[in-house]
């Protein structure tokens, strides 16, 4: 009883935490006078900009991205040397860090992956000749590479960069001539998935580019200044680009990023006459328009939508939770677990239910791995084991030694 008891309260915290997650869009505000930003959200509504932080950080504005981790309310801000970690609720900095970058490279394109905690990003050389999959360490600011080689010869800075968490695919665009390609690689390996030209007149741009958990596809606006812009959405088995709009929904758009509502279905991005405008993503049709009306001295900037759509998907952690490819025995278990596949493994991960990765090991190929867990907390814990091709997840309990279910 003591144990059902244990269990039920474990995923009662996991569920609260998973509750307080909200349907926001957050922002930058950065100041015009003094280096200084604040975070900030945005009411797609009626445009108008609210701070969060009671003061203002002291930090020269950059765009090299920013993410959020949506299950510890934290908004990242990569400034190129540092990254900032704020508090959503407060707006408080939690911390500011150096970013030891790899090779003398910046780190730019950062995206948070709710599969492994992990930020990922691309270490991209001065010279923007070697740009390899990456990996940053929120707590240390290391950048280590994933890839083993340079994945593409240039990157195309307007189009910004999107992670597909379902298929473990990172994405990036480059410059090449006569047309732009698409570059998918695996996060997990690093390895080129695919290097393919999307299929848009030379003259147009796809982006920026972003990718909609709802129904794990890839968006953005084609077009270009001349003929304006059209929300599409790109196949990236092959690049080609489908239109959905019928109707120009902008005709010129700044240097920024956009933003999906995947329950609205509504995709967000910022035109050049500072207007915040939303486009159903199945309709392709302007549904919503407003003037952004900054916090005085400021501009936002920055903004993305957060959301819980990662967790109530099918998608989540605890997707496939009685795999015929997983075996894990015993369960519940105070000591030693036997994890065991039916497909040699390349990684196995231990979360706690909160979904911070706690253990991982990297398996070279073994089908049968075993752990000892005495040292563990008790409650509930998955395990997700990742081979070449597929990633399974299952849930199992711990318990104290000596304890048995029931008692």
């Amino acid at each position: 009883m003591k144990n059902l008891f244990f269990l039920f309260f474990t995923v009662f915290i996991y569920t609260s935490a998973i509750s307080q997650i909200d349907s926001v869009t957050y922002g930058i505000s950065a100041l015009t006078i003094d280096s200084g930003i604040i975070l900030s959200k945005i009411s797609v509504s009626d445009g108008n900009v609210a701070k969060i932080s009671l003061n203002a950080v002291a930090q020269v504005p950059a765009g090299y991205g920013r993410t959020i981790d949506p299950l510890h309310h934290v908004f990242y801000y990569a400034t190129g040397s540092d990254l900032l970690a704020l508090d959503l609720n407060t707006g408080e900095l939690i911390r500011k860090i150096s970013i030891r970058n790899y090779l003398n490279s910046i780190f730019l394109g950062i995206n948070y992956n709710y599969r492994d905690s992990t930020l990922y990003g691309i270490a991209v050389d001065a010279a923007v000749m070697n740009i390899n999959l990456a990996k940053l360490d929120p707590y240390t600011g290391s950048v280590t590479p994933i890839s083993d080689s340079s994945l593409a010869t240039s990157y195309n800075v307007l189009t910004g960069t999107a992670l597909d968490p379902v298929h473990g695919i990172y994405y990036f665009e480059t410059i090449k001539n006569p047309s732009n390609h698409l570059i998918g690689a695996d996060i997990h390996s690093g390895r080129l998935i695919s290097d393919l030209s999307i299929g848009i007149d030379t003259s147009e741009r796809f982006g920026p580019m972003e990718y909609n958990c709802h129904d794990t596809t890839l968006y953005g606006l084609a077009g270009n200044y001349m003929h304006g812009r059209k929300l599409a959405r790109i196949n990236p088995d092959n690049g080609a680009v489908t239109v959905l709009s019928r109707f120009s929904v902008a005709d010129t758009i700044p240097n920024e990023y956009a933003t999906i509502d995947p329950f609205q279905q509504i995709f967000y991005f910022e035109a050049i006459d500072h207007t915040y405008r939303g486009v159903n993503i199945n309709s392709g049709d302007l549904v919503t328009m407003s003037s952004i009306t900054p916090l005085p001295g400021s501009y936002f900037t920055g903004f993305l939508f957060n959301h819980t759509c990662y967790f109530h998907a099918a998608s989540f952690i605890g997707e496939n939770k009685i795999h015929p490819e997983l075996t894990i025995f015993p369960n519940p278990v105070s000591d030693k677990i036997n994890i065991r596949s039916s497909n040699p493994l390349f990684k196995v991960e231990i979360l706690d239910f909160t979904g911070k990765p706690v253990l991982t090991e990297y398996c070279h190929g073994l089908k049968e791995f075993r752990e000892d867990l005495a040292g563990f907390s008790d409650g509930m814990y998955i395990v997700r084991a990742t081979n070449e091709s597929t990633c399974v997840s299952s849930e199992f309990v711990k318990i104290a030694s000596g304890r048995h279910p029931g008692y």
